[in-house]
Formats: structure tokens, sequence, C-alpha cells
């Protein structure tokens, strides 16, 4: 494009008459226009700037020409360009004609993924998946689940509810449990008396099992005092006279036959009097804690030995625990010199499980001190009663079978200790889940009369985690007895869900001191 070199390159305004004014100004202004450079012809431009691009060593790339296809911006259109070029004014403005957008249509080609940009992806994704993997399969030891103890208690038995005989008192009792007692007032209890003067004597004269201790011998003298023990309505053993009886041989016709003589003789061989005798029995009762029971004489033909039927319970689970004395009163009879046959007085002896141990008769009171043993899964318990002042011999063996009968079912109806399916402990874990643990079965131990057990669970949860798994045991001690009983998972327990090890990797690797 060529500036004008003459007034004829403009173009007439209109039809009004060009005055001498406006000459002088047109002549103004084409001096100013002979001034501007030329504007280089846009042909001769194409034709310089192919030359330049023909002269190129090795030209990567080269523009669209007659001569040859474009290398560079392919994309871009030629004759669109030329289309959409402003047209440059002498004012320095640009014309843009109307037309679509140059760059309409275009197609950008993504630049390629070079080593800077996935290598470091690839370090991440490795990062990621490492990360992953480990959380998901790490080992819980770090946050294993807390295992505690719940609240609960064993069972205790239900106070005694006993039917005591309509006369006379009573008590019964189990050994290592307790004694329950109808009456605390103390009653006569004759030859029962024996019991604690046998005892005694086997403290100042100990025998062994299958020992026949010292002998004691007897004249015609001795024989004629047995018929004075007995015109005086006492019982009595006839003696062999000019012979002997060793010590064992007089405690069995002491406890079986209820000798008053050979009892007697004993304690006169010890003790020398009825006074000094009277004397120990109170040091021996009191030494041993026993309460209750006063002793005058060593026989009990005297009214003022009493005792309390409670007391005579603590009395009969001492002798009881002498395996001497225990042999001699749960034989049914013996036979021994001077004296022949005698048969155990204690009728009881013929009921299972009775092994002893001593009646006792003055005047209208009968008497009897019982002990029998009855098993009770198991475990071998062992009974006692007394009955005071009762109208016959009947009367005593009835009411003491009774008692017996009533604590025996007692035993059996006893509801477990720890029943089964008691929760004893709780799972709990940092990821929320939880589960409680339970006996397996019941847990029996022999209670009676309110005593209560003990019950110690311990646990052993692991790596366990299935409903019924085993994961400890509980030990329940009663007074008597243990017993045991599995500990199981009452359902499953669930481990960490996968979002919770991706998201709690502290805790997981022992790095965070909440551990429950």
């Amino acid at each position: 494009m060529t500036a004008p070199d003459s007034a004829e390159a403009t173009a007439p305004l209109g039809d009004a008459p060009i005055d001498a004014a406006a000459d002088a100004d047109t002549s103004a202004i084409d001096a100013e226009l002979d001034r501007v450079p030329a504007i280089p012809d846009a042909a001769a431009h194409d034709s310089e700037l192919e030359q330049l691009v023909a002269d190129a060593e090795a030209p990567a790339a080269q523009w669209a020409s007659e001569g040859g296809a474009a290398t560079a911006l392919t994309w871009v259109d030629a004759a669109s360009v030329a289309d959409h070029s402003p047209t440059a004014t002498l004012d320095g403005d640009q014309v843009r004609e109307p037309g679509a957008a140059l760059w309409t249509g275009a197609r950008l080609r993504p630049a390629a993924a070079g080593p800077g940009v996935l290598v470091p992806i690839g370090i991440l994704a490795a990062l990621a998946a490492s990360y992953a993997g480990t959380t998901l399969l790490w080992p819980l030891h770090e946050v294993a689940p807390t295992v505690k103890t719940a609240d609960f208690q064993a069972t205790a038995a239900p106070a005694a509810a006993i039917t005591w005989p309509t006369q006379g008192s009573a008590a019964v009792g189990i050994q290592g449990i307790g004694t329950v007692a109808s009456s605390p007032d103390p009653a006569v209890i004759a030859s029962i008396t024996k019991v604690v003067s046998v005892l005694m004597v086997l403290d100042q004269m100990p025998l062994a099992v299958g020992e026949q201790g010292p002998s004691f011998s007897f004249t015609k003298a001795d024989s004629q005092s047995y018929l004075t023990y007995k015109r005086s309505d006492q019982s009595a053993l006839d003696v062999p006279v000019g012979g002997s009886l060793t010590e064992f041989q007089m405690l069995q016709g002491i406890l079986l036959g209820s000798a008053n003589n050979y009892i007697d003789r004993l304690a006169k061989e010890i003790w020398g009097s009825d006074k000094a005798f009277a004397d120990a029995a109170a040091t021996w009762l009191r030494d041993r804690g026993i309460q209750g029971i006063t002793i005058l004489s060593p026989s009990g033909f005297d009214e003022r030995n009493t005792a309390t039927p409670e007391a005579l319970i603590a009395v009969a689970e001492r002798a009881m625990q002498n395996p001497v004395f225990a042999g001699i009163v749960g034989t049914p009879s013996v036979e021994l010199p001077g004296a022949g046959l005698v048969k155990n007085t204690n009728g009881m002896l013929s009921d299972s499980g009775v092994v002893g141990i001593k009646t006792g008769t003055l005047h209208e009171s009968w008497n009897l001190l019982t002990a029998k043993d009855v098993v009770v899964d198991g475990t071998t318990v062992h009974l006692y009663a007394s009955v005071l002042t009762q109208a016959d011999d009947d009367m005593r063996l009835a009411s003491t079978r009774s008692l017996f009968s009533q604590v025996e079912d007692a035993l059996q109806a006893e509801a477990p200790a720890v029943a089964k399916g008691t929760v004893v402990g709780e799972v709990d874990t940092l990821w929320g889940a939880s589960t409680e643990i339970v006996t397996d079965a019941d847990a029996d131990v022999v209670l009676w009369d309110a005593a209560a057990a003990e019950a110690t669970p311990e646990f052993d949860l692991g790596e366990k985690s299935k409903a019924g798994a085993e994961v400890g045991t509980l030990t329940v001690a009663g007074p008597l007895d243990t017993a045991t009983t599995p500990l199981t998972l009452k359902k499953k327990l669930e481990g960490p869900s996968a979002w919770w090890r991706l998201t709690h990797p502290l805790e997981l690797f022992g790095l965070t001191s909440d551990k429950r």
C-alpha cells in the first residue's frame, strides 16, 4: 500500500466548491505526506522473506509458500489468517472485519509427558502403594484389644431354712461352712461328754493309727466296781480280772459301749481326781476357742455337764479330724476282753454315709451327736447334727435324719455359683469393635446358708476373635471346693476396617501413647 502523491487521491467530500483556502490546506497536507516514508510493497516483502528462508541452513521448519507446504503451525490456515488480519490505517487504528475467530477449530496437541513429570508421579504412586500395603497388612500388636473384668459376682447360697424338732434343741452344720442352731441355750449332754474326755486323753497319751498304747491291768475289785456302776444306772463294761486292756481297747469301750468305768479309770490315771480333770477340761476348751460347754466329770454322769447344740458341732468337727477317734466311732461293734461283744450305741450308723459319733442319755434326756459324709458334685461334704433333750431313742434318730435330709436337699437345689453365659469380661478396641466374654458352662461349688464363693477370671485373648473362641478360664473358689469353667467370646470381634488402618498409622506403628 502506497501513500497518495497528488490531490487526486483525496476523494471529494461533497458537491461544495473548493475555494482558495481549501487549496492552501491541501497543499500543506501534501507536503507533510511527502515527508512520510513509503510503505514497502507487500509482494516485495514476501519475496524477501522467502529468500531468507531459502538461504537458512537445515531449516527445522518453513513457512507455507507457493513452493512447498508449511512444516510448522500446520493447524493454522493461511487464508484464514489473511482474512482475519486487521487492516492498518494511517491514523494507527486497526479495523477488523467481522468473521470467525482466528483460533476457531484449532486442535490443541497435548505436550508429551516427559521424565520431569513421569518420575515424580511414579515415586508418589510407589510411596502410596507401599504405605497402603504396610498399613493394611501391619499386625495389630501395638493396638491389641483391651480386656477388662466385668462387674459380676458369684451367687451366694440362700440362708438356711430348717424345720427344727418340736422338742428339745438342735443344731446342724457343714464343716468348713457353718452351723445353724435352734437355740443358744445349753442343755444336759450326758455321755456326749466322753467326746471331750477322749480327746483330752489322746492329747496326754497320743496314739497313731494301729497302735494300742499302754496297757492297764484289772483285778477282782475292778470287776466289783463295774457292778456298782450298773446298780447306779450308769453305762459300764466288765473288765478282765487278772488281765489287761490297752489304751486303744479302753477307748473302744468308752466310745462304743459308753463305759463310764473305763473313762473314769483313764482320767484317774492321768489327772488323779474329778476336780483336776474339770480344771483341765476348762483349759482344754478355752485353748481351742470352744465356748458354750461346761464339764465337771469325765463320764457325763452329772447334770452339770452341759453344752449348747452349736458348741457340740464344733467339738465333733475337731474329734473327727483325729483318725484314731474317727476310726473307733465308725465301728459298729468290737470284741473286748472281759466285756465280750460291745455294740455301738449310735443307731445312726446303719444309715448310708453316717460315720459317728456319740450318744448320750441321762434320765429322760436322750441326746445324739452325729457325723455324716455326703458327696456333692464330686466333693465330700461333712455334715454334723446334734439333737438334745429328745423323748427317746427313736425321736433322736428321727430328728437327726430330718436335719440331714434338709441340708442335703438344699445342697442339691443350690444354683450354680456362676451360671453359664454370665458376662465376666469385656473386650474393646481402638477401632470401635467390642464383644463380651462369657462363661461356657456352669461353675458349681458347694455352698450353704449364705456362704459365698470368690470368682477369679483369667483372660488369654491372644489373636482369637471368632465367636465361641476360648479366651480364658474362670476359677470359682468356695469354702469346700473349687470349680473352673472356660471363658469364650460371646460374638465375633471384628477387626479394623481398611479405612481405619489407612487413617491411623501412628496407632498401628505404636507411635502414639493412646493404647488404652
